[in-house]
């Protein structure tokens, strides 16, 4: 199956590209004028949108909440207020069956980036 569809093209597969992206576990991207308006693929490829409160870990510092625009994956690179990049290396979800659910991010200054 093609890795890109139209939005006219996949109305008439939708079902088909549902199934593609269930049963391979790989997504497909939606197009308008050949860009990437939205994608489908499994429940858990797909994260949340919204916001998401997590623990940021730096070093040996004490962590940081902050609310992100969604969970940070290995490898992702951001700039905190401090003004440097920093590389996710870890994340940890801490699920509670009394719903006290939080996420711990891991952070290392980012070489190519950091002072």
């Amino acid at each position: 199956m093609e890795k890109d569809f139209g939005i006219e093209a996949a109305r008439a597969k939708l079902g088909e590209i549902a199934d593609h992206a269930r049963l391979t576990g790989q997504t497909i991207n939606l197009t308008r004028h050949g860009r990437t308006v939205a994608v489908i693929g499994p429940a858990h490829a797909v994260q949340p949108a919204g916001t998401v409160r997590v623990s940021l870990y730096v070093g040996d510092k004490e962590p940081e909440p902050h609310v992100l625009p969604a969970v940070p994956r290995i490898g992702d690179t951001f700039r905190l207020p401090d003004e440097n990049f920093y590389l996710v290396t870890g994340v940890q979800w801490n699920v509670e069956p009394d719903g006290d659910n939080d996420v711990d991010v891991l952070l290392d200054p980012f070489d190519d980036y950091s002072d």
